[in-house]
């Protein structure tokens, strides 16, 4: 009976965290896209409790927790990455000549169903020239600009920064 009650207090304490996390998330966005006008807030407030609801009731559960070591180093990748692509995007585009090789490639992760693997196969768009397509169970389709840049590489190193942030071990797809 007590580890029933113990299991009960850590299920209530991590659906607690889960949800101050994901208010903090959604208040930052909404921060974002209108600003510190108080009036916002009016609005701002029951929008943010209904994407709380709808995020815990329709997203998939995971067994993972992020991690804030891995946050921290998550942050500057993705802002070194996304300014990476911004540049390779503007130069080809003012390129005299097209430089594209467009091609699909498929990539099998080890990333866990659900959010680990959603953020990935969202995030892999940020990488330079390329484009999620398809998730098909554990295989990512990815459109690519150009089928000559270290694209497996760049996808590998995705992987494993997300690994990290999710404490996911790249072995067997479990939480750290």
């Amino acid at each position: 009976m007590q580890d029933n009650n113990r299991l009960s207090i850590h299920s209530h304490s991590h659906l607690g965290r889960c949800i101050f996390l994901r208010f903090l998330l959604f208040s930052a966005v909404w921060l974002v896209l209108t600003g510190s006008e108080a009036e916002s807030w009016i609005i701002g407030f029951p929008a943010i409790g209904c994407a709380v609801f709808l995020s815990l009731k329709l997203s998939p559960s995971s067994h993972v927790s992020l991690s804030f070591v891995g946050i921290c180093s998550f942050i500057p990748f993705f802002l070194r990455q996304s300014s990476l692509s911004g540049i390779d995007v503007m130069r080809r585009a003012l390129s005299r000549r097209l430089a594209v090789n467009p091609g699909l490639v498929s990539y099998t992760t080890f990333l866990p169903e659900g959010a680990p693997r959603i953020f990935f196969v969202n995030t892999i768009s940020l990488l330079p020239g390329t484009l999620s397509a398809d998730l098909q169970s554990n295989t990512v389709t990815v459109h690519t600009i150009d089928k000559n840049i270290p694209i497996w590489a760049n996808i590998q190193n995705l992987e494993l920064r997300i690994a990290i942030l999710w404490r996911v071990t790249p072995q067997k797809g479990k939480a750290l």
